[in-house]
Order: C-alpha cells, then structure tokens, then sequence
C-alpha cells in the first residue's frame, strides 16, 4: 500500500524537527512493507488557491487518489498549523465541494493521520481542524494516528520514547486499517451524501419525535400529592399548564403588575412562591434589581404567612 505524508514545516530539513519525524514516520511504514513518500510543500513552486491549479503541487494533489492514505505533518505556530499545511485545505477544498455537488466521497477508502511537532500548546487544536477537514473530504481516521511530538532537536527526537512509540502505532494503525477499507470496499456501500439503507436494511421514512417524544404532561389535581406519578405538573415553566402567564421584570411598574397577578393566580401557596423566585432571578440575572427588589418583598411576606400558619398548627 502507498502512504504520502505531506510536510508542512517552515524551515530547511537540516533545521527542522518536524522533517526528522516525518523521516522516522516514513521509514516505520517501510519496516511495514508499505509504500511511503514525503512531499516537501516549502520546496514546491505553488499557487495558493481554492481551485484546480496546474503547478509543481498539482501532480502530488492527484497523488493522494492513487494512495491508500495521508499524513499532515506541521509544526506548531502560535497555536496553530503552520501555513503550508493551510495550502492543503485550501488546495483540496474542490474536491470537497465536487464531492457534495456529485453525491460521491473519492476518499472514503482512505486514511488519514496527523504528525505535529512543537514545544507549545496547539497539538489538540491542530489534530481537530485537520480531522474535521479530512472527515468532511471522506478520509477515515484510526485511532492513535495523531503524532506528537514534543522532542527539540534531532538527537533529542531520536531518542525519545514517546515520540518513537508514537511514530510506530501510527504506522502500524493507519497500515491496518487501511487494509480493512481496501478489502471490505465501504464506499460501495456507505452513504454519499444521501440517505439511503438499502445495504444494511431497516427504514428512513420516519420521525425522532415519533419514539423519542415524552408526551403531553398530566397536570396535577386538587388533592394529588406532588410527587405523585399521576401527573407531571411542577412549579416551573417546564409545565406549560402550570404557567403564570404576563410576569415580567421590565421595570418596576411590570414587577408589580406581575405580582398583583401571582397573587390572583389561584395557585398553591408554595406555587406562588416558586413563581416570583424565578422572576427574581431572571431579574437579577438581566441587571434589573428594582424589579428584584419588588418580587423578594413580595417572596418575604409569603414566608412570613408559612411561619405563621406552621406556629399555628
């Protein structure tokens, strides 16, 4: 199988730690008996562009139709991936957009993996923005295929544990599954762009809210006990039958409107309660503390009437 690992460092191989570890990468999956070549961006004459160019990277660009899988190899530049590597989401951004105009992924027997080098934070935020791109262009990602390595020049990188280790499950991993897609063919059978099941059976004509819907709520009777399960009524606006409708925190004038009505609401006691709490800090929550102010009094002097009804009994 043939693998291409597309290097996107800044600085000549001599000087540059993501070239050692694509060089490392590339031997891993020669040990393998697999193909591997390493393209260069930075010594490419090349046109930065959104379409189908004929330049020294177009060639390579059709390269990655003939192989079983890529790598993007990039160091980290302030956080993010450096800017040979961004020509690549850019050089193959057509084919993501043919792919969606023709209902068909080119990639979808392919594999991809990423090789990130550096001393900084950027390793997750650059292995998202190249998985989400290859995902969307088709590419199957296997697992542990995400390299990083950590190591400061070529000596350090050599003998570094974690980077070696690194190196060999992603050649190992990408070679297996790469074996998988080319042997069970799933782009015969997986979806382009379309919903279609006919290959695994089952049915498309349906709706989630068919089965996922929990059903109309059962408001609670005049003597039911509120834990009770036959209902579902509860002191919030989570039970549309159980609202106190017109409440609001506009200003003081729409508080005390909003209070007259909880008052004559006919509601519980306790519901009464629950209500202008909510009001309370949805006020407080949007800066509105006179209206605040006027639904904790109210909250107050409802408390007052519980003390005295429990000294009461």
């Amino acid at each position: 199988m043939k693998f291409i690992i597309f290097n996107g460092t800044l600085k000549p191989d001599s000087e540059s730690n993501t070239s050692k570890v694509c060089m490392m990468l590339k031997l891993a999956f020669e040990k393998l008996g697999q193909d591997c070549s390493i393209v260069t961006l930075r010594d490419l004459d090349y046109e930065r562009a959104t379409k189908d160019v004929k330049d020294e990277l177009a060639p390579h660009i059709i390269d990655i139709f003939k192989a079983d899988g890529i790598i993007f190899a990039t160091p980290i530049w302030w956080g993010g991936h450096g800017s040979y590597i961004q020509t690549m989401f850019e050089r193959l951004d057509p084919i993501y957009s043919w792919s969606k105009d023709n209902k068909y992924q080119p990639f979808y027997n392919k594999v991809f993996g990423t090789l990130v080098s550096g001393g900084g934070d950027g390793f997750q935020n650059i292995h998202g923005n190249c998985y989400s791109f290859a995902a969307n262009l088709g590419f199957t990602i296997p697992p542990n295929c995400n390299i990083e390595s950590k190591a400061q020049g070529n000596e350090e990188i050599l003998k570094d544990d974690d980077t070696v280790a690194q190196v060999k499950n992603c050649a190992i991993n990408m070679t297996v599954w790469a074996k998988v897609l080319k042997e069970g063919n799933p782009s015969k059978e997986a979806r382009h762009s379309t919903v279609d099941v006919s290959a695994v059976g089952g049915e498309t004509d349906y709706a989630f809210s068919d089965d996922l819907n929990e059903g109309k709520r059962i408001p609670r009777k005049k003597g039911q006990k509120r834990k009770s399960k036959k209902h579902s009524d509860l002191y919030t606006d989570e039970d549309p039958k159980g609202t106190i409708h017109g409440l609001g925190f506009k200003d003081e004038a729409a508080a005390r409107s909003s209070v007259s009505k909880i008052r004559k609401s006919g509601r519980s006691h306790a519901h009464k309660i629950q209500a202008a709490v909510a009001m309370e800090q949805r006020a407080r929550a949007a800066g509105k503390s006179g209206p605040a102010a006027i639904y904790r009094k109210f909250i107050n002097s409802m408390k007052k009437k519980t003390k005295a009804k429990n000294k009461k009994k």
